[in-house]
């Protein structure tokens, strides 16, 4: 049995999932680990039981048992792509985020159908959708400040992107499509409207229900994504044939990744 563990904001559940049912789709016997999030209130806790996953989670006594008799956990030690990691011994605990869309892009069709929310929409979510599906040409915005704002060992992994990033953003999601609607999603909507103000522009202004925000973004025809995990969710599960999405060079600080993915517009 290998199980994996599940740690982090919906982003990171989110790429945690997909690997793991990547090996599964492999033929290994996977469970996922979500043990931790009895303890662990950031990012709203855990998400993926909004969605139609179908990966088991691991017991306390499974986890014991595959952490310590059979070697000890196998740690991801790099945000670059392992191809090890494709491949794990058949009985292993693994601790990582796997931020790269080759530990899992041959499961999309899979990963499509299962990262599909089970519950009905809340009110002010429809009144978003209903707002994005009449646009013809819709594109969202994300901007995460947050803990990269208040937090010092957050800010120093990830740094902010600026307003000089967004604004080229638009500017050229304004070149390569005619008369797009933006769609601004942030965990501090007030501070973007102050900010930075965009004409067609809805500011996602509602109680931050993230699997739902995702959801919306993922509608929309094309994406500008942050230095998040969050909104590279949204922009990969876009279904768009002819999506435009335009994300930062600079994901992290000083951490050498790949985690944008290759026929992204890198700013």
């Amino acid at each position: 049995m290998i199980i994996v563990r599940i740690l982090g904001g919906l982003g990171n559940q989110l790429f945690q999932y997909a690997y793991a049912k990547s090996l599964a789709d492999k033929g290994y016997h996977v469970k996922i680990d979500i043990s931790a999030f009895k303890n662990y209130k950031l990012h709203g806790g855990y998400h993926l039981d909004q969605f139609k996953i179908d990966l088991e989670t691991s017991s306390s006594t499974e986890n014991f048992f595959t952490k310590y008799f059979f070697n000890f956990p196998k740690k991801e030690k790099t945000l670059l792509f392992q191809k090890a990691f494709l491949t794990p011994f058949r009985y292993k605990y693994i601790k990582g985020y796997f931020q790269n869309e080759k530990y899992f892009e041959d499961i999309r069709p899979i990963l499509l159908k299962q990262i599909m929310l089970k519950k009905q929409l809340s009110s002010s979510t429809i009144q978003y959708l209903e707002e994005i599906t009449i646009k013809k040409s819709t594109c969202s915005l994300h901007i995460r400040r947050g803990d990269y704002i208040l937090d010092k060992k957050s800010n120093q992994v990830h740094g902010v992107c600026d307003l000089n990033y967004y604004k080229e953003a638009i500017k050229l999601m304004r070149e390569k499509c005619d008369e797009v609607h933006f769609f601004v999603f942030s965990d501090d909507i007030s501070w973007v409207k102050k900010n930075l103000k965009i004409k067609n522009t809805v500011y996602i202004d509602h109680k931050v229900i993230p699997h739902e925000d995702l959801h919306l973004m993922s509608l929309c025809k094309h994406n500008i994504t942050a230095n998040s995990s969050f909104s590279w969710w949204a922009a990969w599960l876009n279904k768009n044939q002819n999506k435009i999405i335009i994300a930062p060079k600079q994901w992290f600080v000083s951490k050498e990744n790949e985690v944008a993915c290759n026929n992204w517009i890198k700013l």
